[in-house]
């Protein structure tokens, strides 16, 4: 019964992370109030980005209700129409927001974001000793090979060893298998 309501949990947080995968969440931008949120976010694109075309939204808002008293301004959650505009997007945004306190992040749900979260000092120590890192959704790839956390992990980032790689043997094994449209040739 466990297994089942597992399985189920994680169907819904793949659903969950399926229906954000069009999302970039922006954060530092300036805020007023009764605002065109999308203007604002057109604008900046073009500036920023050096954009001479309006990027296609289906929805742009900020995140929570206005309140006079923030200290920060609201982030703002943009739904890309098309995901090669968002990549591009969030592709370029490193180097074109860098030392500017906006910042641009993908969307996930919050218990992909937790995830992510116990992963973020394994990623600095494994960047800080030069190695090539990479974290996809929720799972962190260390020197191309998947990190896999035990469950008895101390919190201490200079005690937890990147080392530990799940051994998946090779990248094909991982994939599906593909299934054509043509029928099986016979030679």
């Amino acid at each position: 019964m466990r297994e089942v309501n597992s399985n189920f949990q994680e169907s819904i947080i793949d659903l969950k992370s399926r229906s954000m995968r069009d999302n970039l969440v922006f954060s530092g931008i300036h805020e007023e109030r009764g605002e065109n949120t999308e203007e604002i976010l057109q604008e900046f694109i073009k500036r920023k980005f050096r954009i001479d075309y309006d990027v296609s939204f289906e929805r742009v808002h900020r995140m929570g209700k206005w309140s006079e008293h923030n200290l920060y301004p609201r982030n703002i959650v943009a739904k890309f129409t098309y995901f090669k505009e968002r990549e591009l997007i969030r592709t370029r945004a490193p180097q074109k927001l860098k030392g500017s306190n906006v910042w641009v992040n993908e969307q996930f749900p919050p218990e992909i974001e937790e995830r992510r979260k116990k992963l973020y000092p394994i990623m600095r120590l494994a960047k800080r000793d030069g190695k090539r890192v990479r974290l996809v959704k929720d799972l962190l790839y260390v020197n191309r090979e998947l990190y896999g956390p035990e469950k008895d992990v101390s919190t201490q980032p200079e005690r937890m060893p990147y080392s530990r790689v799940v051994n998946t043997g090779s990248r094909q094994s991982q994939k599906r298998p593909r299934h054509g449209s043509t029928p099986d040739r016979v030679r």
